[in-house]
């Protein structure tokens, strides 16, 4: 005797992504894992000095909002880049379009040659300013212009300029350069996720001063408020 179930089964409608939406979160996600992996290597290196050396992490405070401590925002970027790889490597299987890859990634290459111009722009006044100010009467602080202004500005420029050219050969139908681009943002935001837990280990465990375990508690707070 047949049996009938009491609920119907749902049935689920196919959803099939628009190839443009598709292309354009491969574009993005792929971009924000190189570019943020990038800095957030450095920005984790910099946690391991003693003369106060930090680097700051483009996109961060967009997406993980202005109270992040340092290392909270390094370990909570660290884990990002690694999503936004993988997302990527995801994405790019999917893309059947090549117009639509052409166009997302000549966004890309259009927004980051601002960004490459801004930053060198940065670099220029803080060198001009750091020039003008040498000398003890003027009060300015050499070493920190220098290591947090100019290095992280210089970081950052030269990741922007190298996504400029990644981004317009890709814009120009070099289907390769995609291929290799995959795994360049998964290698970069691997290594990015490695250094940033090291760093927060070292954060909590390497000296019991204030200042570390400020930073380390600020970075759990940091989690716990994301996860409310």
């Amino acid at each position: 005797m047949a049996t009938q179930p009491v609920v119907d089964p749902v049935k689920m409608p196919k959803v099939q992504a628009d190839n443009k939406v598709i292309a354009t979160v491969n574009a993005v996600s792929m971009t924000l894992a190189t570019f943020m992996g990038w800095m957030t290597i450095w920005a984790a290196i910099a946690s391991f000095t003693k003369k106060g050396w930090g680097v700051g992490i483009p996109f961060a405070g967009l997406l993980l909002g202005a109270n992040a401590s340092y290392l909270g925002t390094i370990f909570a970027c660290g884990l990002l880049t690694v999503l936004f790889a993988v997302i990527g490597l995801i994405t790019a299987r999917k893309i059947t379009d090549i117009n639509a890859m052409k166009s997302s990634w000549k966004c890309v290459r259009n927004l980051f040659v601002v960004i490459a111009g801004l930053e060198v722009f940065k670099m220029i006044g803080l060198a001009i300013y750091a020039l003008m100010g040498v000398g003890e009467k003027s009060g300015v602080e050499q070493g920190y212009l220098w290591l947090n202004g100019f290095l992280s500005n210089t970081l950052a420029a030269a990741a922007a300029v190298a996504i400029v050219f990644i981004a317009n050969a890709i814009a120009a139908g070099k289907t390769q350069v995609l291929s290799i681009m995959r795994f360049i943002a998964l290698g970069v935001a691997s290594v990015a996720l490695i250094i940033a837990v090291v760093s927060t280990l070292v954060g909590f465990y390497s000296k019991k001063s204030s200042s570390s375990y400020s930073d380390a508690m600020d970075s759990v707070n940091t989690w716990l408020d994301l996860l409310k």
